[in-house]
């Protein structure tokens, strides 16, 4: 089962709490190393941007929360917008308060601060798909989690070759530990970002001679 079709069996249980069923058991065995950190009102977040077409994909840990996005999902109308982010085909949808100033920045830093382009080429994949304020618990179990697998399947089967074909430039921005990506694999296009916040300027030179070549 690939990564879309995994998602696609997502279901809003009785709680009010979007979690995939395969992750569910093992949450619920694993409650005392994670305590309530993670927050299941959010639709889950693996995918972000287009991913399946995206030119640059950035690898992070899982989504955060703040004010703002918490005020996005209570709308309906937005949950739905990013449940349809789990197909891998829209654009980063930085409309939405709290995605829209999280991805400013990734589009000032990479893109000249043309948000719109840099949602049109750059998808955001996150190893844990739900939210969370950290990190602190939730990488204590973050590989046991089924839906962990299927993103380092995906890492592994799909965005690696596609980077060392030359058709993406993969940059891992943060918990490469986790993710099982430490090193650039002798590849040109993979990136490995050592820097805590933001891009170091070695990746955003890089970024832009990537794009100069790809004409976008």
């Amino acid at each position: 089962m690939n990564i879309f079709e995994f998602w696609r069996e997502v279901t809003e249980d009785k709680s009010g709490r979007y979690i995939h069923h395969e992750d569910e058991s093992v949450l619920s065995e694993l409650s005392h190393l994670v305590g309530d950190d993670l927050d299941f009102s959010f639709p889950p977040g693996p995918i972000f941007g287009p991913l399946k077409t995206a030119k640059i994909v950035l690898c992070y840990a899982n989504p955060g929360i703040d004010d703002l996005s918490l005020d996005t999902i209570r709308r309906p109308e937005f949950q739905t917008e990013l449940f349809d982010q789990l197909a891998g085909i829209n654009n980063y949808p930085h409309h939405l308060s709290g995605w829209k100033e999280w991805f400013n920045q990734r589009a000032n830093s990479l893109f000249d601060g043309d948000i719109e382009l840099a949602g049109k080429h750059i998808s955001v994949f996150n190893l844990i798909p739900y939210a969370s304020v950290n990190m602190d618990k939730v990488e204590k179990v973050a590989n046991c989690l089924p839906s962990v697998w299927v993103a380092q399947n995906y890492l592994r089967s799909v965005l690696i070759p596609k980077a060392k074909s030359g058709d993406i430039l993969l940059i891992m921005c943060r918990s490469g530990h986790l993710w099982g990506l430490k090193s650039a694999h002798g590849c040109d296009n993979i990136l490995i970002n050592n820097v805590r916040s933001g891009f170091s300027q070695d990746v955003k030179n890089k970024v832009k001679e990537w794009c100069h070549r790809q004409g976008i």
